[in-house]
């Protein structure tokens, strides 16, 4: 049986600087992305935000891996349900205590710049959120050793998320 190119292995044995060029494009191409569906209205918008969706998730899998090469395949798995839980938790979070903790809105700014500010804002967010996974999970992985801190470690992620989507 051959080894995949992203096997386990693969991505621990890889030096800093490639495994960093593997993340960086990962997170240029979900920027690219997200710049994209913000500026233009297509059929695949839908499929295209699944894909930004999923970059975060892909990028906080492959740190963990790095930063714990002989977890097993179930534990990746749950790490990565578990990424996407927590977007989807932080998004009903946001969605009911944002309007408390984003402020005053300022509709006759956003009409001005010609929603430059709320570009602006989903590009912090997404890269937010990228800083946030990546973070998050690459402490909880150095933590194995102590899993009871790993695994609040993942769980504060939709708590930070939150707290970063009332910053930007």
């Amino acid at each position: 049986m051959s080894d995949s190119v992203l096997s386990r292995s693969s991505v621990a044995d890889l030096d800093r600087l490639t495994f960093a060029g593997l993340l960086g494009g990962i997170v240029v191409l979900g920027l690219a992305l997200q710049v994209f569906l913000s500026t233009q209205t297509t059929t695949w918008s839908i499929e295209l935000g699944r894909i930004v969706t999923l970059a975060p998730i892909v990028v906080a899998t492959l740190a963990y891996v790095r930063n714990r090469p002989t977890a097993a395949a179930w534990e990746i798995g749950a790490v990565a349900v578990w990424g996407f839980l927590a977007q989807r938790i932080a998004g009903i979070a946001w969605f009911i205590a944002g309007p408390a903790l984003a402020g005053e809105v300022r509709v006759s700014a956003i009409l001005l710049s010609g929603g430059a500010e709320l570009r602006l804002a989903e590009l912090l967010r997404y890269l937010g959120t990228v800083a946030v996974f990546a973070g998050f999970y690459t402490a909880a992985a150095s933590r194995r050793d102590r899993p009871i801190v790993s695994v609040i470690t993942l769980f504060a992620v939709p708590v930070v998320l939150v707290v970063m989507y009332a910053i930007v």
